[in-house]
């Protein structure tokens, strides 16, 4: 068996040797890519007045959307309701809250009376500050 052990180093080395010379001709493997974090609640922040906006966006789908036009484009279901994003032409969006909080919103028969805690009328007029439109119609 002495005689065989140079016999099995040779023959070890042989398929040894030829293997590690293949992996060091490769390149290296490309770093991972790191992973991205997941957001927490934590790191998304949502400013106050984006949360006025949202919340005067839910009341005007839940309040205002069955006679007037709230969004950007539509019709005012009820022919004369105007539409909201038209509002500052006639009416002063920056007395609008205390007037929501007060009940006294329009003369208008068909117009309900509604009477908003102020941090939903605050909500309400920041949403319809933000949807006024300059151009025509």
């Amino acid at each position: 068996m002495n005689n065989q052990a140079p016999a099995l180093l040779f023959l070890l080395a042989a398929l040894v040797l030829p293997a590690c010379s293949r992996v060091s001709d490769s390149a290296p493997p490309e770093p991972a890519a790191p992973l991205e974090t997941p957001q927490t609640a934590e790191d998304i922040i949502i400013s106050e007045q984006d949360e006025r906006v949202g919340r005067g966006q839910a009341i005007a789908e839940t309040a205002c959307a069955g006679c007037h036009a709230i969004g950007a484009a539509d019709e005012s279901p009820h022919p004369d309701a105007p539409a909201l994003r038209l509002l500052n032409r006639t009416i002063d969006l920056d007395t609008l809250d205390a007037r929501f909080a007060a009940g006294t919103i329009s003369d208008h028969p068909d117009m309900p009376d509604w009477q908003f805690e102020q941090i939903d009328a605050a909500g309400l007029v920041a949403y319809l500050k933000s949807v006024q439109t300059s151009t025509p119609e």
